[in-house]
């Protein structure tokens, strides 16, 4: 392989995981179908990368969606994988293979920590512009900082790893020492309790408690959409009863502080604007991917046109900003729908209906991870597999038509999804708002979605903050060996440990008021200590 041809693909790796391919890297060009036969075309055999890549990809389908702070990234594999086992001759199922294959994964967790840790720090630059309602900048900082490092952390590596051959590739990963990968990965949970911990300091009042504790509990049983079921069966429950108090309390009802403005002409948001969100939304929503609040900086930066045209004053743009960097996280097509339904939420309280930042955050907390499941599931899962299956059945059949078909039909899809997902939250929002406001629901539909989402975010708890002491802890007193995960705090109460530090650092947050540039740094050193101490006490 030439330099250029590494140069080449390299660079294509790097267009997969950016902001550019108009939403389509996870779901067409980071498929390990579609890397293989661009990278098979540039070393002068597609049809041959087609085929192994498919091959890959079926293996890899779960891990398709580009979520950088989560797991492995299924780009690598494409791109820099089938190229080194297109040249070395290797059989996609061969021990080799499946050794070049961990190697890959391991470097590529390396990489999406850095890019992820590095947008971390800068969605608290994000949080001081928005103190400031310079929403521009805070557009800005989602894009221009994250895509400049996401380069340089996918181009470079991929170019240097593409000039190495299979069996020194496996001897660099084999050089990180597992302590090192467990303070990562300990970095990233503790990083999103971090995040959760700022959604509830905001959402988390009076019986919310109960609703997170709740979340928390029943997450592990039932999963994300029977958890969240539950939650909002209860939920509207709650609602009823609060609707059918004469006079609402601090508890069931809040009220918004703010008064409405009678006099005031209506804002209302034109079509250039919302389609101005959606194409921000469409193409930047992972810009700024972090391992504390996710996609919070991709949200904020879609509702630029709408800070710019809903609010007249500073204040009111710092408000909505801060409301906008909490915590976000879905799939992007079917979330389009939760933007579209919260750009219609801010624009009736911009008209003065009465909507606290509580509500509207909770609101939004409250369905993104349902959406976040069905987009996954449908368009990662079922139509991706079934594109990949035939994409990979034809290319075995010696015909490229499958990968190119791939490439069409599913970006056809996804783009037409994502455009009516957007269409239809801004329509059903607006007309679920006016006969709610006719039929005196607004504000306990409010209260009841405020809930769900303290009851959310304790299901979050459990599935991004899986805190587990490695090796179940065990410490050797005398002859005798304790597992204090499993006989200590799994005996006490089944995941404990990331209740514990999600609740600690919400305490610290609300009661002791401290920045959270500290606690992201305290999380980060806590981490470090902990992977140094593990490794001390030999449980690595």
């Amino acid at each position: 392989m030439s330099v250029l041809q590494a140069a080449l693909i390299a660079l294509f790796y790097a267009f997969a995981r950016s902001s550019f391919n108009a939403g389509l890297g996870g779901y067409v060009f980071a498929q390990p179908l579609v890397a293989g036969t661009i990278a098979g075309a540039l070393l002068g055999d597609p049809l041959r990368g087609a085929q192994i890549g498919g091959a890959f990809n079926l293996g890899t389908l779960a891990l398709s969606q580009l979520r950088v702070p989560i797991g492995p990234d299924v780009a690598l594999v494409g791109y820099v994988g089938v190229p080194l086992v297109l040249l070395s001759g290797l059989r996609p199922d061969a021990p080799a293979t499946a050794a070049l294959f961990g190697a890959l994964v391991v470097f590529s967790i390396v990489l999406s920590f850095v890019q992820g840790l590095f947008n971390t720090v800068i969605a608290h630059w994000a949080d001081l512009f928005a103190d400031r309602g310079d929403a521009s900048s805070v557009a800005l900082l989602n894009v221009v900082p994250t895509q400049l490092w996401l380069v340089l952390t996918s181009f470079a590596p991929a170019l240097f790893i593409l000039l190495l051959d299979a069996p020194a590739l496996a001897r660099l990963a084999a050089t990180i020492p597992p302590w090192l990968q467990l303070a990562m990965d300990w970095s990233r949970y503790a990083l999103a309790a971090l995040g959760i911990a700022l959604g509830l300091r905001l959402i988390m009042q009076g019986s919310s408690v109960a609703y997170f504790l709740l979340g928390w509990l029943s997450s592990p049983h039932l999963g994300v959409i029977g958890s969240t079921l539950l939650g909002g069966s209860v939920a509207i429950i709650h609602a009823f009863l609060a609707r059918r108090q004469a006079s609402a309390d601090a508890d069931a009802l809040p009220a918004d502080a703010r008064s409405s403005e009678q006099n005031q002409p209506a804002r209302r948001l034109s079509e250039a604007e919302l389609q101005s969100s959606f194409v921000l939304w469409m193409f930047f929503h992972n810009a700024g991917l972090n391992f504390e609040r996710f996609q919070n900086m991709g949200f904020a930066a879609a509702l630029l046109p709408i800070v710019k045209q809903l609010c007249q004053t500073a204040s009111e743009r710092v408000v909505l900003l801060r409301r906008a960097l909490h915590l976000f996280n879905s799939e992007w097509t079917f979330g389009s729908a939760l933007l579209g339904a919260i750009i219609a939420l801010e624009e009736r309280r911009a008209n003065g209906e009465a909507i606290s930042d509580a509500e509207v955050v909770g609101a939004r907390t409250s369905l993104m991870v349902s959406l976040d499941a069905l987009g996954a599931t449908l368009m990662t899962g079922g139509l991706a597999s079934v594109g990949v299956a035939l994409g990979t059945a034809l290319a075995n059949q010696g015909s490229l038509l499958g990968p190119l078909l791939f490439i069409f039909v599913q970006s056809a899809l996804v783009l037409l999804v994502g455009v009516v997902s957007f269409r239809l939250g801004y329509q059903w929002m607006h007309r679920f708002g006016d006969w709610a406001q006719r039929n005196n629901w607004l504000q306990p539909a409010l209260f009841g979605a405020t809930r769900l989402g303290s009851f959310v975010l304790g299901g979050l708890v459990t599935s991004l903050v899986p805190l587990a002491l490695p090796g179940n802890g065990s410490l050797q007193i005398g002859a005798a060996s304790l597992a204090v995960q499993t006989r200590l705090f799994d005996a006490l109460v089944p995941g404990l440990l990331p209740l514990t530090v999600t609740l600690g650092l919400w305490w610290l947050l609300r009661y002791r008021r401290l920045n959270t540039n500290v606690l992201l740094g305290g999380c980060l050193l806590a981490a470090l200590l902990g992977g140094l101490f593990a490794r001390a006490l030999g449980w690595v």
